[in-house]
């Protein structure tokens, strides 16, 4: 499926370059093509459920949904109800049940909320005790940073802890009180950062009310630093009906002014919010002609290597879902029954599949459905849409202006 895009330089010229997102071939950039030999991914459906493997790369521990803010656009809001509620003596059970489906050391181990630093006891038990088990996993936990203190910096700092804080600015205001405004909580903020450097970042969410980017940056580097390291969790999906009339539903106009937001920043600096990954990558699937067969899912957890469990043993679609829901789809003690049965791989959407920026998107979430998934679509495209924009613009020195579809 190819597109034309039609780019415009300095001088008002225009020219066109022709794009086929099914197969990664470009002509009119100025890129070497050396095409790689790629597998195709398993694909995921209701249909064609998948299972898991026994030797997770990525490990997801989810501890439960629990927190002590109210994000208006919160992904996990809708699931609090079907999350489980465990207790201290269910982390004992779940270390004693790794044994039995675990084959080998996930490099990487997630903890996960709600707001995971609510449940300090588990984790207290649970790190140290993984930590002994598995040689040098790489542990990660994000956090709204309200709950920080001395003990548990030492102990993020003892088992070498990659953190990362949620926070909007300048549209916080959306998740919930702003702990830099809290002198007591700001200084622990500070004291994070200092102690624990190249370690610790920021994540902010793009909505409707908020997606200016140069606001963004200014912010953080008056407040924090100009050194600081701020990344994109992406921008807002639509999960609920609040979401999708409030802070979720972009207007025509809101999504151009997202893509030029995106565009921008990445043209002042083309690693800007560590969107620069994005863009080698996209760079990268066109010099080695990566086919859309070889794509998995954006949030990964279509991959059989990659597992979100709560301490009761239960598995889920991903961390953000409640095992007492649909979203559950198999239990530990019966590892072979475990499910991917409530997801839809983007290769059987027809807006995917139809979408120039789907090497960039990924599809989006994966079990949304309906209008949830048009809403959130919409807002990804826009978002990709200045990814793909400053890819050719950095190229090129021409700004896309149109893309039409050419066959």
């Amino acid at each position: 499926m190819w597109f034309d895009l039609t780019l415009e330089a300095r001088d008002g010229a225009q020219h066109t370059l022709r794009y086929n997102p099914h197969t990664s071939e470009c002509e009119g950039l100025p890129l070497p093509v050396e095409p790689g030999v790629f597998d195709p991914v398993p694909r995921v459906s209701k249909d064609q459920p998948l299972g898991k493997s026994r030797a997770p790369r990525v490990l997801k521990i989810q501890l439960g949904l629990s927190c002590n803010y109210a994000c208006s656009y919160c992904n996990q809001a809708f699931q609090i109800t079907d999350a489980t509620v465990s207790k201290l003596a269910d982390v004992e059970h779940f270390l004693t049940q790794l044994d039995g489906w675990i084959a080998q050391a996930p490099e990487r181990i997630e903890i996960w909320g709600g707001e995971p630093l609510l449940y300090w006891a588990k984790i207290k038990r649970l790190v140290p005790a993984l930590a002994a088990r598995f040689p040098s996993p790489g542990f990660s936990i994000i956090t709204n940073g309200s709950l920080l203190n001395r003990e548990k910096l030492d102990f993020i700092a003892a088992h070498d802890i990659a953190m990362t804080i949620s926070h909007d600015e300048p549209g916080q205001h959306l998740r919930g009180p702003d702990p830099l405004d809290d002198p007591d909580k700001r200084q622990w903020i500070e004291t994070l950062l200092a102690e624990h450097a190249g370690k610790v970042g920021f994540n902010a969410v793009l909505t409707r009310e908020h997606h200016d980017l140069q606001a963004l940056k200014a912010w953080f580097a008056d407040r924090i630093g100009p050194d600081i390291f701020v990344g994109l969790e992406g921008v807002v999906n639509v999960y609920d009906a609040a979401t999708a009339i409030g802070t979720g539903r972009f207007e025509p106009a809101e999504l151009k002014s997202l893509t030029r937001s995106i565009f921008e920043a990445l043209v002042e600096d083309p690693n800007a919010f560590g969107l620069g990954e994005r863009l080698d990558e996209f760079y990268a699937s066109i010099q080695r002609q990566r086919p859309l067969a070889a794509l998995g899912q954006k949030c990964g957890m279509d991959r059989e290597d990659t597992i979100a469990v709560d301490l009761r043993g239960n598995v889920m679609i991903c961390q953000n879902t409640g095992a007492n829901g649909v979203h559950k789809i198999g239990h530990v003690e019966a590892f072979k029954d475990i499910a991917v049965d409530t997801a839809t791989h983007f290769a059987f959407r027809d807006e995917c599949i139809k979408c120039p920026v789907v090497q960039l998107c990924k599809g989006s979430c994966m079990f949304l459905e309906g209008e949830f998934f048009k809403q959130s679509c919409a807002n990804e495209f826009a978002f990709n849409m200045g990814i793909m924009m400053a890819a050719v613009w950095h190229l090129t020195g021409m700004v896309v202006i149109e893309i039409k579809r050419s066959d």
